[in-house]
């Protein structure tokens, strides 16, 4: 009872910490009344325990379950896409709401905190409730873990849209909102609805979170010096070597047409490209894993010691697009990485519409993945059109 209760703490703890040192950076260029923080956060948890009220409601009443192993591939993505996903960011987007129409979200900085500060405390109630209410176990410690911060990145991403609307009229919050609702059920039915052996798969997209986080971080709290942890002359000289990194500004500049006319060629060319090198690193990847004695046959969702096969075959698939895309982005000499884009777009369309007919339960995990690989593609391009 102890252990279960100090997990608790831990897990709902993590995200309030994460959202105050958040807070404690845009401080820095702006004081924002900390109580208004204070007031969404109790507001998210309030929001956060409604939230588990309802969906336990609800799947008793209807013998649905999040597990797929309970009620199969269409009970559990049904429970996910239609009660748990829309419901779950709908009521952090109630308790934002508040906070936009009295004018106290001014930018996408703002917009940004408040999401993730509502995500926050609605992420603290879920993990209290699923410990206090489940096993609690070492495999439901690990997926609250792992759940906790897509709620504040899916959040964010809404809510930097949201403070984005009084320039934009709003156009992009509904855009954003919806992918954000669509990708959270996807990650949460891989955490939470598939066997402990599929844990692997919300790995890269755990990372691409946090990288696009980052960049996020960058453009709205900049830091005004060099100062923080790492700081000093030993660390100043190794990150002096390190490429400087970009911000979702200029990705989003990169994403643009240039000046010259679309090269339809090239993005036919980057297609067959991330094709040919995604099979020949997968057939890298069956050689060395017979090699070292890997049993493909062996994969099993149930088991987390079989995940092996998983992760060398999708550690392959997904190297295959950032060198795809540095490939042809050198070859094609372009400006922009739109070309090589578009090529691995229509790549893993490619791949998406093969597995619909071969396996289409492989399709949920190819779409969960899809955006880490197009954003492979195109950091692949990046440095492509970097070196030239």
């Amino acid at each position: 009872m102890l252990l279960r209760a100090l997990s608790s703490v831990a897990v709902g703890a993590l995200p309030l910490l994460i959202v105050a040192w958040l807070w404690r950076r845009i401080s820095r260029r702006r004081h924002v009344p900390v109580r208004l923080a204070v007031y969404v956060a109790i507001g998210g948890v309030a929001a956060g325990a409604f939230a588990m009220y309802v969906e336990r409601l609800v799947l008793g009443w209807t013998d649905l379950a999040f597990e797929a192993a309970r009620v199969g591939e269409a009970g559990a993505l049904m429970a996910t896409f239609l009660l748990a996903a829309p419901l779950e960011e709908a009521l952090k987007v109630l308790v934002v709401w508040s906070m936009y129409r009295t004018r106290h979200i001014s930018g996408p900085r703002l917009g940004l905190a408040y999401a993730a500060t509502a995500a926050a405390g609605f992420a603290c109630a879920e993990a209290v409730w699923a410990m206090w209410s489940g096993t609690g176990s070492a495999l439901a410690l690990a997926r609250e873990a792992l759940g906790a911060p897509a709620h504040l990145f899916f959040a964010g991403m809404w809510g930097y849209a949201l403070g984005s609307g009084r320039q934009s009229r709003g156009r992009w919050f509904s855009v954003a909102w919806l992918s954000a609702m669509l990708l959270h059920g996807l990650y949460d039915h891989i955490v939470f609805g598939r066997g402990p052996g599929f844990l692997v798969v919300a790995f890269p997209m755990l990372g691409a979170m946090g990288m696009f986080a980052w960049l996020a971080l960058r453009e709205v709290a900049p830091r005004r010096d060099s100062s923080g942890p790492f700081s000093g002359p030993l660390s100043g000289r190794v990150l002096a070597t390190l490429p400087e990194p970009t911000s979702l500004r200029a990705m989003r500049r990169s994403l643009q047409r240039s000046d010259r006319p679309l090269m339809l060629h090239w993005i036919a060319i980057g297609t067959l490209v991330t094709m040919g090198v995604m099979i020949a690193l997968i057939a890298l990847a069956v050689f060395v894993g017979h090699r070292i004695g890997i049993d493909f046959a062996m994969a099993d969702e149930a088991d987390v010691r079989s995940s092996g096969p998983l992760v060398l075959i999708g550690s392959a698939i997904l190297s295959a697009f950032p060198i795809a895309g540095y490939l042809v982005a050198r070859a094609s000499a372009a400006t922009s990485v739109l070309e090589p884009a578009m090529g691995a777009g229509l790549a893993i369309a490619a791949v998406l519409a093969m597995l619909s007919v071969t396996a289409p339960i492989a399709v949920v995990f190819a779409l969960a993945v899809a955006p880490v690989a197009f954003a492979l593609a195109c950091g692949g391009a990046w440095f492509g059109l970097g070196g030239q």
